[in-house]
């Protein structure tokens, strides 16, 4: 019979691979972020498959991609300092990271609001159901990184809800995919949430052999704002509604 004075027999330790793995992980999100981004982006600002006049070009759109992507390498620094163990420089940045956070969701609102303001709005109301995802990314966005700020103190569910919230916010370049098929939002939902989740779900089954807490809630959170988009898509009640505030908002 073991005594409390003898060591346990054959502790498991994880293999300085599967550590290294593990602290690589949430980094490797943040590159992962910006692969998407460069694939949605660059073609179409260097003009493959469409004129490169197509893409928008004027100071609010250039200062709103300088916030996205300052947003997107805060991400990298922070999940950087946190994996190579320098929690002091990380705490100490964390704030400025959410203050960009929240500049990140007010620049999209104002990029978002100012193309419909200064453009004719169409008079076909099925086109309104595309303003769905913006409303989604906006909420989901801000729950997600309220949640993340309010578990700074808890590193395993900070660093997830904070993952949640960064790739929310790609929204606009998943939509700008051009080999994703056509036929509805669902193509773009899908790929985000496989790009998410796939990655989350598999480190918590190699590291806890579970689904951790946050990536449940995270998923609640999403899945959620995801059923009351699809829920409102295509009914004529959201589509005369958004029609006509629309109209309100901008005088048209």
């Amino acid at each position: 019979m073991m005594t409390a004075s003898q060591p346990a027999i054959n502790p498991v330790r994880p293999t300085p691979g599967r550590v290294a793995g593990r602290r690589l992980f949430f980094p490797g999100m943040a590159l992962l972020a910006i692969a998407i981004v460069i694939s949605a982006f660059v073609p179409e600002y260097l003009g493959y498959g469409q004129p490169r006049r197509n893409f928008p070009s004027s100071w609010p759109v250039h200062l709103h991609t300088a916030i996205m992507l300052a947003w997107i390498l805060m991400f990298f620094l922070q999940a950087y300092l946190g994996a190579t163990g320098r929690i002091g420089q990380h705490r100490r940045i964390g704030n400025y990271g959410f203050a960009l956070g929240w500049l990140a969701l007010l620049s999209m609102m104002f990029v978002h609001f100012r193309g419909l303001a200064t453009h004719p709005l169409p008079e076909d109301r099925r086109i309104y159901d595309w303003l769905l995802p913006f409303l989604y990314v906006y909420l989901s966005f801000s729950v997600l990184l309220t949640l993340a700020y309010l578990k700074r103190g808890q590193p395993e569910w900070h660093k997830r809800l904070i993952t949640f919230a960064l790739f929310i916010s790609l929204e606009a370049a998943v939509q700008r995919l051009q080999w994703l098929p056509s036929g509805g939002y669902w193509w773009f939902a899908a790929f985000l949430d496989s790009c998410l989740l796939v990655p989350l779900v598999t480190f918590d089954a190699l590291k806890i052999r579970k689904l951790h807490p946050a990536t449940v809630r995270g998923a609640l959170v999403i899945f959620g704002a995801q059923l009351v988009l699809f829920s409102l898509w295509g009914t004529s009640g959201w589509r005369n509604f958004a029609y006509s505030l629309l109209h309100t908002l901008t005088g048209q």
